[in-house]
């Protein structure tokens, strides 16, 4: 007695060309089986799916960071252009001028317009890359608007009214005591 297949052949219920396909894709299966590959296609499709996906939100967030790190870049230039274009470069003079910048005091030799203009806020005082810049108030605000992390020294003009019960409202500060 024969295979299975050779009895159906000798009945004439198949042909030997359905007899070779039937024994390739038998073999192309136990290959499979051996390699461990996976019988069904459709687990193979959403594995690549999913890869695809995985792959795509690592290019999302690469991307996301880059752009964040290009607008940094953007925001430094911009500031930058802002100090060096408005830099006040007459302000210095014989007077110190006292400003605490990362918790330190620093000094500043100054005229004394400039200090004067610095105390009552028409001046601000901004660093970048370890360099001091004396601004006006309106370049000042602008670089504010980029990012307060420049703005070292900056006071807000005073625009409130006398109080009527200060005892000392009618009382001048001597010269002498302005630091």
């Amino acid at each position: 007695m024969g295979s299975l297949q050779d009895q159906l052949l000798k009945a004439g219920l198949t042909t030997s060309h359905q007899a070779k396909v039937a024994k390739t894709e038998k073999r192309k299966q136990q290959k499979k089986k051996k390699k461990g590959a996976t019988s069904n296609p459709s687990d193979l499709q959403k594995h690549i799916e999913q890869t695809k996906l995985e792959q795509q939100k690592k290019a999302d967030e690469l991307n996301k960071a880059r752009l964040e790190e290009q607008k940094q870049r953007e925001q430094v230039a911009r500031v930058k252009q802002i100090l060096e274009h408005n830099n006040q470069d007459e302000i210095r003079g014989d007077r110190t001028f006292n400003f605490t910048y990362e918790n330190k005091v620093k000094e500043l030799d100054v005229n004394e317009k400039t200090q004067k203009a610095l105390a009552g806020g028409r001046l601000a005082i901004c660093v970048l890359e370890g360099q001091f810049f004396v601004l006006e108030d309106e370049p000042a605000r602008k670089v504010a608007e980029v990012s307060e992390e420049y703005i070292v020294f900056h006071v807000e003009p005073e625009d409130k009214q006398k109080d009527e019960d200060d005892p000392y409202a009618d009382f001048e500060v001597p010269d002498d005591l302005i630091w």
